[in-house]
């Protein structure tokens, strides 16, 4: 099982990243789905939510991450998926060289 490292150097800008949304959520208000401009959702997702989640809208390119809308639709539960990790730059003599070196060797 292959782990990601996840490094980051601007904590305020993947906050920003994270924070740029359409989906407002609140329990006060009914889920209501007003895609592109707005989407209303609940706070937090039902058991509803594992077998019913569906795509909205096409995929969208954050800074550096591409992402989509999924949203259930019983419930309304919205979040963003996220399609890959942002892509990082790896300095000379980290674990990933070590890796492909040792991939190398056994080819």
């Amino acid at each position: 099982m292959k782990k990601a490292l996840i490094v980051v150097t601007n904590p305020s800008q993947l906050r920003d990243e994270m924070d740029s949304t359409i989906v407002e959520y609140t329990d006060g208000k009914p889920p209501i789905n007003l895609y592109p401009k707005r989407i209303v959702s609940p706070t937090r997702g039902n058991t509803c939510c594992a077998m019913n989640m569906e795509q909205i809208g096409g995929i969208k390119e954050g800074d550096k991450r591409s992402y989509f809308y999924r949203r259930c639709r019983v419930c309304g539960y919205t979040v963003r998926h996220f399609l890959s990790a942002p892509v990082l730059d790896t300095p000379s003599g980290s674990w990933e060289d070590e890796t492909t070196s040792v991939l190398k060797l056994v080819a």
